[in-house]
């Protein structure tokens, strides 16, 4: 079956609607009436009580899904940091994984992004100027050299802490973003302690 230009764009355009539609859902759905809760995966703050290879039945599978443990990294950013107006960088790099997840299922690269942005104003978690904040201090390229975490990094697909405040991140060479989201750089580099790779922007690190 052959599509139109329009028939093309006007598909393309409620696939986005519906991607964007289940990402707000969740990330807008209190702890306590997720399914993930109600089947004793997660606790009533989104703490992890069940990793993924215990789920066994596909109710228990279908309410911790990938889409569910991103957008639950998300919610525990956004619960964990009072004041989290002036802490844009802190769930960009959550943000970006999401983008990931979302990039062959979407046709605007930037819907997942957009949307998010669109919702934090609305619900007053930030301002249109600090979101067009530049952060200043380690400049465009991450140099190479030793890092440490100053606050934790949710950033596995189990939804678990991926890297915890005070942990120490590499760049073995200078390195270039990997994406710029929210207005914030990301960068990959090696967690130290779990020799593992992880995504982080300038606001999580500090010089060592």
């Amino acid at each position: 079956m052959e599509y139109s230009e329009k028939e093309y764009l006007i598909e393309g355009t409620a696939i986005d609607l519906f991607v964007a539609y289940r990402f707000l859902r969740i990330l807008t759905t209190p702890w306590e009436d997720q399914e993930a809760f109600k089947l004793g995966i997660i606790d009533k703050d989104g703490k992890l009580l069940r990793r993924k290879n215990t789920l066994k039945t596909t109710e228990e599978k279908q309410s911790f899904t990938l889409l569910h443990r991103l957008v639950f990294n998300l919610k525990r950013i956004l619960h964990k940091i009072p004041g989290v107006r002036t802490k844009i960088g802190t769930y960009a790099t959550a943000l970006f994984l999401l983008k990931q997840h979302f990039a062959d299922k979407v046709e605007e690269e930037d819907m997942i992004e957009n949307a998010f942005t669109a919702w934090l104003l609305k619900h007053g978690y930030a301002t249109e100027e600090e979101l067009g904040e530049e952060v200043m201090g380690l400049g465009a390229v991450l140099e190479k050299g030793s890092y440490k975490l100053n606050q934790d990094i949710f950033a596995g697909n189990e939804g678990d802490i991926k890297g915890k405040k005070g942990d120490v991140v590499i760049a073995f060479a200078d390195t270039s973003p990997s994406d710029t989201v929210l207005g914030q750089e990301i960068f990959k580099v090696v967690h130290q302690k779990s020799k593992s790779e992880i995504y982080v922007s300038l606001e999580d690190l500090e010089e060592k």
